[in-house]
């Protein structure tokens, strides 16, 4: 289930860290310079996805800590899309599917494009990650926006060619793009989802000529009629020289009868053809929703074998060789995260990418249980380091010259050493980190903010960050325009029953792992008019327990169980409810601030009751919380 990664559930724990048509581009600059070795013009970097950089730069174990702000662009809403930098431009698009193309200088807007709105996109959309590359003397940026393919002119944002999947103009097709497509061989190569419907559309791979769109060849994993166990929102890799293309494929919610063969596997194609090679699937059927997310990387082994590694939503690391398909070494680091065993829902494990470089795997894992920075011998997948600084984590680590930079569901932006895990540099950022970095040159370019897929609310803070080592810090002249906010209903809730409100409800545990020991349970009960929040727990234990181990928080201690209101979902902290009592209760009719709509209540562990937690430590005293949508109303 895809949507593990930036569902209800999983999104909640970012959160709570505390086709002509569609505009074309306006301002674009003099053509720009051909591609070069040292840009990022993909996700990943280079179609073996090592998300490495290969050239010289100042950055260093060293330097590190020097990394200074240079500039911010707030975007029009979230962003989780990796930038590609190439040249003197910045590539990247939001959740409510405008690409923009920034100057690397200073963030402003070289020009800006509109996608056509798919209704039925789960999360954003445009989550996947730009390619640019010089395509028949065009230099050209592909990605994905709703369940269309596009293809724009780099200089000037103007439509090359677009390619809608599932079927065309139907709104309630549930078929999108989430994968991040790759260049190479003249073809655009780009995965696809349809969110698990076991409806009948198809799921796969897609080759298409970079120049005119045409499609060169499909793979639908399925191999017979879809049930929703094809799904592909992992980002193909690409071995030119051996001719092959690597991907992995998603849960079956329809397990065991839908499960085929190519179900939570990872695969190789024919890269001229895209006929299978082999398969890799190290499950046997079942409903825990562990997909492989992420992308390949490409790498070599001790002995010279040509690997092929991806991480798991079970918490593993897989390396097989790239010839065969054979298990070459694999390393459990993390929990699956699963809500209940069978129950077709994890937020755990690998979700964003790993990084590879200097012999080293690096990446981060979800909710599972900490600690959630890993870095593995790439020879022998013997774990080399675990950092429990940071939080859980959705977004995907990059490598430069003996740094890994990762940010987390904690509002930080960290640069560690590779070879220790020793945090070298630290950044807070406006929101959690969901997506990954781009280093050129002496810059990284990075992404930071996230809301729940379905609420109305667009985020306020989310964009694009420039941190380097040279220059001075520049105001960005320009910003997005924020996506319209929906017209306010001048009602608490819908028309229809809500979740809690008028109704007592259980909330779940399925964000934090309960203490050892423990089997906690809570009810909610919201009544709308008058405005009245009562909270019933029992099991919590003791306040501390609940701290993640390695955090500032942990160290700090905590000796109640505090009730949050909250805005938005990039102000996530929002106000004081009430405190729970002896008997973990209380009740509140307490109103934060009048006039505002409120999206999620939370309860934290907290040291302080006199105190609001801060966004960077909210999700190191998360408890458990139950969002809202559409907002609450209070009167």
């Amino acid at each position: 289930m895809q949507g593990a990664r930036s569902g209800p559930a999983s999104v909640a724990i970012l959160l709570l860290a505390a086709a002509c048509g569609g505009g074309g581009g306006h301002g674009g600059d003099a053509a720009p310079a051909p591609v070069a070795r040292c840009d990022w013009p993909m996700w990943g970097h280079a179609a073996t996805r090592t998300f490495a950089y290969p050239c010289p730069t100042a950055i260093s174990p060293a330097s590190a800590s020097k990394l200074k702000l240079r500039w911010f662009f707030k975007a029009g809403d979230v962003v989780t899309a990796t930038p590609a930098v190439v040249g003197t431009s910045v590539y990247v698009g939001d959740w409510a599917g405008t690409f923009y193309a920034l100057r690397r200088a200073d963030g402003s807007v070289r020009w800006k494009y509109s996608t056509k709105v798919h209704p039925t996109t789960y999360s954003g959309q445009i989550v996947s990650s730009a390619a640019v590359a010089d395509v028949a003397g065009e230099q050209t940026v592909y990605f994905g926006g709703g369940k269309t393919l596009y293809a724009l002119r780099a200089r000037d944002g103007k439509l090359r060619w677009k390619h809608e999947l599932g079927r065309p103009g139907d709104g309630n097709d549930p078929t999108e793009i989430e994968s991040s497509p790759v260049v190479v061989a003249g073809m655009v190569i780009v995965g696809w989802d349809v969110h698990n419907s076991p409806t009948g559309e198809p799921a796969g791979v897609l080759a298409l000529d970079a120049a005119s769109g045409a499609r060169r060849w499909v793979f639908d994993p399925e191999e017979g009629k879809p049930n929703g166990c094809g799904d592909v929102w992992s980002s193909p890799a690409v071995d030119t020289r051996a001719g092959l293309v690597f991907a992995a494929t998603a849960n079956c919610p329809t397990s065991p009868k839908g499960w085929r063969r190519y179900t939570e596997a990872i695969f190789a194609l024919d890269l001229r053809t895209g006929k299978p090679k082999w398969v890799y699937q190290p499950h046997q059927p079942n409903n825990n929703d562990l997909d492989f997310a992420g992308a390949p990387n490409l790498f070599t082994g001790s002995d010279g074998t040509p690997l092929v590694g991806l991480g798991n939503k079970d918490g593993v690391y897989y390396a097989v060789s790239r010839a065969t398909g054979a298990l070459v070494w694999k390393r459990k680091v993390a929990e699956p995260g699963l809500a209940r065993p069978g129950g077709n829902y994890s937020t755990g494990g690998f979700i964003g990418p790993t990084a590879q470089g200097n012999g080293v795997v690096v990446g981060g894992t979800a909710i599972g249980g900490a600690p959630f920075l890993h870095a593995l011998d790439a020879t022998s997948g013997t774990i080399d380091w675990q950092q429990p600084a940071a939080a859980a984590t959705y977004g995907g680590a990059a490598i430069a010259n003996g740094v890994a930079f990762i940010g987390a569901t904690d509002f930080t932006f960290r640069a560690l050493d590779l070879e220790t895990g020793k945090v070298l540099w630290s950044q807070e950022m406006k929101g959690a980190v969901s997506g990954g970095s781009a280093i050129v040159d002496d810059d990284v370019v990075t992404v930071a903010g996230i809301r729940e897929p379905g609420l109305d609310q667009t985020s306020k803070t989310s964009g694009v960050y420039l941190f380097s080592l040279r220059g001075r810090a520049v105001t960005t002249t320009t910003a997005a325009e924020p996506a319209p906010e929906p017209e306010p209903t001048g009602s608490t809730v819908p028309p229809g029953p809500q979740k809690c409100v008028d109704t007592a409800c259980s909330v779940p545990f399925d964000l934090i792992q309960p203490p050892a020991g423990l089997t906690p349970s809570m009810t909610l009960l919201v009544t709308r008019d008058p405005w009245r929040v009562e909270v019933h727990a029992q099991g919590l234990g003791a306040p501390a327990a609940w701290l993640r181990p390695g955090s500032q928080a942990a160290t700090e201690g905590a000796r109640a169980f505090a009730v949050f209101l909250s805005e938005r979902d990039d102000n996530p902290t929002g106000g004081l409810l009430c405190v729970l009592d002896a008997n973990l209760s209380c009740t509140s009719s307490a109103i934060p601030r009048r006039g505002a709509t409120y999206s999620r209540i939370t309860v934290l562990a907290v040291n302080d009751t006199s105190r609001l937690p801060s966004i960077t430590e909210g999700v190191n005293r998360l408890v458990v919380t139950q969002a809202f949508n559409p907002p609450l109303r209070p009167r």
